[in-house]
């Protein structure tokens, strides 16, 4: 583990939060954009390569007691139609350590708002991180963070996975809060170091309580990953009843000002998309106003929360996972103009 490496900076303000929520906020919903009749869809991110725009998402059977997460590719060249490409990562009978779950997520995006939307090739090569285990099931205990790459991002057959993970639920260093299951990575360059460290990883976890909260890790040259300070850096739970999980973050830069796009849930509620700001990536200040994505129809009437979320020519294009009493869970987008 490594101990956090803290400047001073000034706190954000709530004047300054009130900006970026109106900077980022996409009241119009479109609806589904990637659902499937007989899987589950879930996680998308999105990212630009040549003329096209490209979708990893997730998909797993909705019999999940025989199945697992599966990452496929889609394509658009609009961010609303979207055209099935194929799969990427599929279930196998290795008795891997990733064999039966490996949902994938973009890493090493541009975080600049409104920037180009291209992953950053790093050592030369593309990656994605994804979530791994070797159980079938819905997100079955223990989960594992793995890394593959390429020398096309666009090409589903072209991903070679790493032999081992770059971080486990059971590493020397892990951390309070962090020793059952790793969720989703969010991998990226960040050019300030603000850390010390040009790569740096932000994820959730969750302990024996089931609980889950914000972690980051860091690294030196993006394939062998480090812990970064001794406690999440996202902590809605520690001291109430209600909380539930602080899941699945996406970072992008505003200035000088991280913005970190994550959902909640609460006992009770329907999950729903929040963000928080810091200039440190270690101290963050938790948005307390209306939520950027939460459930307001029927088809999003138990859960809306996952984001990804995009800035292309003056517009924003907030990707999330819809679910509803019917069964259902798709990708799902809203937006910052009325098309």
């Amino acid at each position: 583990m490594i101990h956090f490496h803290t400047t001073k900076v000034p706190p954000v303000t709530k004047e300054e939060m009130l900006k970026i929520y109106e900077t980022i906020k996409t009241p119009y919903k479109l609806g589904a954009v990637i659902k499937w009749e007989n899987d589950f869809t879930d996680s998308p991110t999105v990212f630009r390569q040549g003329d096209h725009f490209w979708m990893y998402f997730i998909a797993v059977s909705k019999d999940c007691s025989i199945s697992g997460y599966e990452t496929h590719l889609a394509k658009s060249d609009d961010l609303i139609h979207w055209e099935y490409v194929g799969p990427i990562f599929k279930r196998n009978d290795l008795n891997r350590w990733d064999s039966k779950q490996c949902a994938g997520y973009a890493a090493f995006p541009d975080i600049t708002f409104g920037g180009t939307n291209i992953l950053q090739k790093v050592n030369d090569s593309y990656y994605i991180s994804y979530l791994a285990g070797n159980s079938d099931g819905y997100e079955p205990d223990p989960l594992y963070m793995g890394l593959a790459k390429s020398s096309d991002p666009t090409d589903p057959n072209g991903f070679q996975r790493f032999p081992e993970p770059i971080l486990r639920p059971d590493d020397p260093d892990v951390r309070c809060y962090e020793t059952k299951t790793l969720y989703k990575s969010f991998l990226f360059y960040d050019e300030a170091g603000v850390t010390g460290h040009p790569y740096v990883n932000a994820y959730n976890a969750k302990d024996e309580s089931a609980r889950e909260r914000i972690f980051l890790a860091v690294s030196d040259d993006a394939q062998h990953w480090q812990r970064y300070g001794d406690r999440p850096v996202i902590d809605l739970i520690t001291g109430t009843e209600d909380g539930i999980i602080c899941g699945d973050p996406q970072i992008f830069k505003i200035d000088d000002i991280y913005v970190m796009l994550f959902f909640r849930l609460e006992a009770g509620k329907p999950a729903y998309n929040t963000f928080a700001c810091s200039r440190n990536l270690v101290d963050w200040t938790i948005w307390d106003g209306e939520p950027l994505i939460q459930s307001e129809y029927p088809w999003e009437n138990v859960h809306a929360h996952k984001s990804w979320f995009i800035r292309h020519n003056d517009c924003n294009y907030h990707y999330y996972c819809a679910v509803n009493s019917q069964n259902e869970r798709f990708i799902a987008l809203a937006v910052s103009e009325n098309p």
